[in-house]
């Protein structure tokens, strides 16, 4: 029972891993980015899902630099045991924002939070209804069936100054995603026993955004914003994170 447990951490850590967007050198992206724009698709690395989804074990030598990646082979860890669509709360299910897919190690949420609008009147809805709806769903589904959770996709908040390009304008007060209220929101949730995967991982990481306003052509310079988060259970981030390895690639 042991071993199961620790393998499903780990197995916690490579799918909470997916599709971060870090990287150590982000022009990268923008010269591939060119290339495609000039009718020149650039090469992908291809690795396959057991690289993702597998547990480190040290060699003979035991030095860090040996660690390698086994392959998962249990099925019991990424079986599907049930999928389950909304919060079970129509006032927010008729959106169609959230399904969730319970697996034995753990229960994953898929989500397109809510945007507090132009004019932040959904504001209210989404932090004093929706975000608190949301925390008790994740919360009850933890408690229930015993199991970290994580839930994910674009929550529609910039939470820290990290997070913004131009922290600091004045605008951003008044602007969907940037206001305090949505800021302090998410903060009560993290704070009820829950970690930002990718800043945990990366506290001081600049320049890492999900969002770029296709209307001002803001990719190219990068000025963007988070939006985009893996939010888990803290036990999930509790094991082994030293060798963590997070891969900037896609599935």
């Amino acid at each position: 029972m042991k071993d199961m447990s620790r393998t499903g951490l780990v197995l916690l850590q490579r799918v909470a891993m997916l599709g971060l967007p870090y990287s150590s050198a982000p022009t990268k992206k923008l010269m591939s980015r060119r290339k495609m724009v000039a009718g020149v698709r650039p090469q992908k690395n291809k690795g396959s899902l057991d690289s993702f989804l597998g547990i480190k074990s040290k060699n003979d030598e035991g030095s860090e630099s040996s660690y390698s990646l086994v392959p998962l082979k249990n099925e019991q860890f990424i079986s599907t045991e049930e999928v389950q669509i909304g919060l079970g709360k129509s006032k927010h299910d008729k959106e169609g924002r959230a399904i969730t897919i319970h697996f034995p190690a753990f229960s994953l949420t898929a989500l397109y939070v809510p945007n507090s609008g132009q004019k932040l009147e959904r504001l209210d809805y989404r932090t004093k209804e929706w975000d608190v709806d949301l925390l008790t769903y994740m919360q009850e589904i933890e408690s229930r069936r015993g199991v970290p959770v994580i839930w994910l996709g674009d929550l529609n908040v910039a939470h820290k100054r990290l997070d913004v390009y131009n922290d600091g304008a004045k605008h951003l007060l008044k602007q969907a995603g940037c206001t305090l209220a949505e800021k302090e929101s998410f903060s009560r949730q993290l704070e009820a026993g829950y970690v930002d995967a990718f800043r945990a991982l990366h506290p001081n990481a600049e320049g890492q955004y999900t969002y770029w306003s296709q209307r001002t052509f803001a990719r190219e310079p990068n000025k963007g914003l988070r939006l985009d988060y893996f939010v888990c259970s803290k036990s999930m981030m509790e094991c082994d994170n030293e060798h963590a390895v997070v891969r900037d690639s896609y599935m």
